[in-house]
């Protein structure tokens, strides 16, 4: 089937109007790729794309909108043989691997093997462990999962039943699912793939409790690939999304397994049944591995919302609604200002997120090469960011890519937008790793230790968190903070950030307030909320402000980059007003002043939409990640949307059978009753 030929051409043409969006830009598209999109991210993903374009017939997206959710595991464990046999013929490295599933967002079974299975054994196994375990999942000679989550127990990681008791007598552990709700659940890699479970259960020595740890459990043969006796294991089968990842369940019937496979860096079991931990250990350190898992989700999100803005910004510059005043054309939709409104801050989110996304990972592996040096004092500190900004871009993201939908109309629910694959593969982020709501708690948890140390006069360790709560709260008490005017919070990012971790620390202080005067936990949860989002605000626009000032004063990007950042900042005041009248003392925001915020706010929103197209073209998405008929660089949205339509399996020679079939039994019957008889 193709488009009949003669048809009128459109005028003007959606590749037209898009170049033309593109002659306005201000800056080099190329310079600001390389600066919002750090060079080890560019290098990886320019060659994995040109190793996967070599092989369009294993790696190609275009028919995966047609798959059946049994044929999307296929085709993701097509690719994923095929990427390890790239990596073993040396034509990928391990992190080129992650990249490359990052770019097909396939989500394939081997993924969390590589995620979450092997990480966990270089941060918590012995070398002895790392010998007989790791070195093997390097090779993929067997392949694991994490499994963590139980059917009745998700963020209450301590309230995991699934035990591991110590058996003395043949010095092994025996690992048990003591009822239903033990049941491991949602563990990606574990339904159909996974020889090896790294699973959490309590560990138990000599009838006593020592809390969640990680024990490796063998749970199908590597021969057969049959499960392997006291292992009951199956797919979930499927989901709102994510459907190429065999998420799994897990029983275990008093399964045994030798001492040596409890992972032991961080704690020991010896042969005697005695429980030893190093010296200056902290008890969270067993959480590297999700610590982990939240930068990649940091970066991810970023990625993914790149993404999505791409294709909603294309569009909505491309595509034409009712005829203005003074113009015989209808008007692009990108210039209504309620669409700006929705997709201009949603693209200075993303650009602080790329900065964010970068910042992140380096205070993550600083925070590793102390812990490998014995020093776990970062660890409490990075946790707490690690909660918060898992929690704010993945918000923001998720809610972001709904958004992008939504502005692209009815043509946003086609799965050829691509925005309903990038939704459903990426919705599971605000629940794994930790609820978000959950999450919360622990982010505020830390900031409330904190305010309570500095009131009771203990030293507090020095960083990024600390350092606005000391300025802000010198002995811990909230000192005012001078009002400024909204004109001259524009021209100040140092005011900016100020008021931002002003805010944060008045909410931390007026909950602690509060808890001391007797409000429960329970009571203080919205509160939670609320402040975690305010500090989140803070650490996103202090990592984007840092990111900028790498540039020269004189860099041509530097305007464009300093106006995004100014739109994030009003934007955030916009949408959280409430905070901004509750200020204490002379900070505290007249109507006035929110009612300036908002025109400040349409003012730069109008501004940024000239340069809407280059900034999304800055992403650098390809169109192979993108895999969008409304998204495509060159414009053309309805010739290709209309192409794929028709090649839909249905409207082949292939469907006539199936169509034929259909006639007979329901269609004709309904057209003409009496040849029923």
């Amino acid at each position: 089937m193709q488009i009949p030929k003669g048809l009128a051409p459109m005028v003007p043409s959606t590749e037209d109007a898009l170049a033309a969006e593109r002659t306005k830009a201000g800056f080099s598209v190329d310079a600001m790729h390389e600066f919002i999109v750090d060079s080890d991210m560019r290098t990886k993903v320019s060659k994995v794309e040109a190793v996967m374009g070599k092989e369009p017939e294993t790696f190609s997206l275009r028919n995966v909108y047609f798959m059946s959710r049994q044929e999307k595991m296929d085709h993701a464990l097509q690719i994923g043989t095929r990427l390890i046999e790239l990596l073993k013929e040396g034509k990928v490295t391990g992190d080129e691997i992650s990249i490359a599933d990052m770019v097909l967002d396939i989500n394939g079974p081997f993924g969390l093997h590589r995620t979450m299975f092997i990480p966990t054994l270089q941060n918590q196994a012995t070398a002895e462990q790392q010998e007989l375990f790791l070195k093997p999942a390097l090779n993929y000679e067997i392949l694991g999962c994490y499994a963590q989550t139980e059917i009745g127990h998700g963020s209450n990681v301590q309230g995991l039943e699934t035990t591991c008791t110590y058996i003395p007598e043949t010095d092994e552990f025996e690992v048990h699912s003591p009822s239903v709700r033990a049941c491991k659940w949602w563990i990606g890699s574990l339904g159909v793939t996974a020889t090896h479970a790294m699973v959490m259960a309590q560990l138990i020595v000599k009838g006593r409790p020592h809390g969640p740890c990680p024990v490796v459990v063998p749970i199908r043969s590597t021969v057969d690939h049959q499960p392997l006796p006291g292992v009951t294991v199956g797919d979930l089968g499927p989901k709102f999304g994510f459907n190429t990842m065999d998420n799994g369940f897990l029983l275990l019937n008093r399964v045994r397994v030798p001492r040596v496979n409890l992972l032991q860096r961080y704690i020991s079991v010896s042969s005697e049944g005695k429980v030893s931990r190093p010296a200056n250990v902290d008890p969270k350190v067993a959480y590297g591995t999700m610590v982990y898992v939240r930068t990649q989700i940091v970066r991810n999100m970023s990625q993914v919302l790149a993404k999505a803005t791409t294709v909603a910004v294309r569009y909505t510059a491309v595509r034409r609604q009712f005829k203005g005043p003074e113009s015989a054309l209808e008007s692009p939709v990108l210039d209504y200002s309620m669409v700006q409104y929705r997709l201009m801050p949603l693209v200075a989110q993303n650009y602080a997120m790329f900065a964010t996304s970068q910042a992140f990972l380096l205070h993550y592996q600083q925070s590793m090469q102390e812990l490998d040096r014995g020093n776990f004092a970062p660890l409490k500190e990075l946790h707490a960011t690690a909660c918060g900004l898992k929690r704010w871009t993945s918000d923001v993201a998720i809610a972001g890519i709904d958004t992008c939908r939504h502005v692209c109309g009815g043509h946003g629910f086609s799965q050829f937008s691509g925005l309903n694959e990038f939704y459903g593969n990426a919705y599971p982020n605000i629940i794994w790793e930790g609820d978000n709501y959950v999450l919360s708690q622990q982010t505020a948890r830390y900031l409330i230790a904190q305010v309570r140390a500095l009131r009771a006069g203990k030293p507090v360790a020095e960083n990024q968190t600390t350092r606005y709560l000391k300025r802000h709260m010198p002995g811990g008490q909230l000192q005012a903070l001078a009002r400024c005017s909204v004109e001259q919070l524009m021209g100040s990012a140092g005011a900016q950030l100020d008021l931002l971790a002003f805010r944060a620390a008045a909410m931390a202080a007026s909950l602690v307030d509060a808890m001391d005067q007797g409000q429960s936990w329970n009571q203080s949860l919205v509160s939670i909320q609320r402040l975690c989002d305010a500090h989140s605000d803070f650490i996103v626009a202090s990592y984007f402000r840092q990111h900028l000032a790498t540039l020269a004063a004189t860099s041509p990007l530097l305007p464009h980059l300093n106006k995004l950042a100014t739109l994030l900042f009003l934007y955030t005041l916009e949408q959280h007003s409430s905070d901004l009248f509750r200020l204490p003392g002379e900070a505290a925001f007249t109507p006035l002043m929110v009612a300036e915020v908002e025109r400040a706010l349409a003012r730069v929103i109008e501004d940024v939409r000239g340069q809407a197209v280059p900034l999304v073209d800055a992403f650098g998405i390809s169109d192979f990640r993108l895999n969008s008929a409304l998204g495509r660089s060159d414009g053309k949205v309805y010739e290709n949307y209309l192409q794929w339509a028709m090649e839909d399996p249905l409207n082949q020679e292939s469907g006539a059978v199936v169509r034929k079939q259909w006639f007979d039994k329901y269609y004709k019957p309904v057209l003409h009753p009496k040849s029923r008889l």
